[in-house]
């Protein structure tokens, strides 16, 4: 592994770690994926619909002399998650890192945002995550060594006018994360989140314009894509840091 990147976890004692990437054909767990890749670690690419861009990343990870393997689930569907867990660990035998990197927004005044939409938001984006998080509870706890990183937003604490149901579940995933690392402290497994800036992508286009604004960045800039994921490589392999929110943009609001 290149130190200059980051270190194996402690108690890893397998000649490579595993990492479960949910979300990894979206843009930012693209990029997450393949950083893990690149650093030698065997990825599990989770995806819902995007077979297709998936299998790009997956490409990708094999280009940068990565190993990965797709699996396909609902996230809001345990019974489909608990599969993918176990086909997983039946062929990697562990589970080190799981980054959840799946987002649902839209750009709609709360007068505007159907019941059925806040639904979907909050089902996929809190609810998802929580079903994923149970799911995985068993295998964190028997190994007693684990990390997960959960990728928020900084709209979680300042509010976007616009995307009420967006802010709102992040805003839970916010209580989550703090409630989760609290109860699996004690098996050693590190919960922390990320506010990873914004990032050109189908979720962010909308409001894309707005953000750049360079007034609302103190450097004028948002965090390049490999700036965020090496970010998170980084903490994932923090042994000592859990229920933090590291906020990887220069926005102060």
């Amino acid at each position: 592994m290149n130190e200059s990147v980051g270190q194996t976890p402690v108690g890893i004692v397998n000649s490579r770690s595993n990492v479960m990437v949910f979300g990894g054909s979206g843009v930012i767990g693209r990029a997450v994926a393949t950083a893990f890749g690149r650093q030698g670690w065997r990825v599990g690419l989770h995806y819902h619909q995007h077979h297709t861009v998936a299998k790009e990343t997956a490409s990708m990870i094999a280009k940068a002399g990565g190993e990965s393997h797709l699996y396909q689930a609902d996230v809001t569907n345990s019974i489909q998650i608990q599969a993918i867990l176990q086909e997983f660990i039946q062929s990697h035998h562990s589970l080190h890192v799981m980054v959840w990197a799946v987002g649902m927004g839209s750009s709609k005044l709360l007068l505007t945002t159907s019941p059925e939409e806040w639904t979907r938001i909050l089902h996929t984006n809190l609810t998802g995550a929580f079903t994923v998080l149970k799911a995985m509870s068993p295998i964190f706890e028997q190994q007693h060594n684990g990390a997960v990183i959960l990728v928020g937003s900084l709209s979680a604490e300042q509010g976007v006018a616009g995307q009420a149901a967006y802010a709102a579940s992040k805003a839970g995933l916010v209580g989550l994360m703090y409630s989760v690392a609290k109860e699996w402290g004690a098996f050693n497994i590190r919960v922390n989140m990320v506010f990873p800036g914004w990032h050109l992508s189908p979720l962010s286009k909308p409001g894309w314009h707005a953000t750049m604004d360079p007034r609302n960045h103190t450097l004028h800039r948002t965090p390049s894509l490999q700036h965020m994921a090496t970010s998170i490589f980084h903490m994932a392999v923090s042994s000592d840091t859990s229920g933090q929110i590291w906020n990887l943009d220069s926005r102060i609001w």
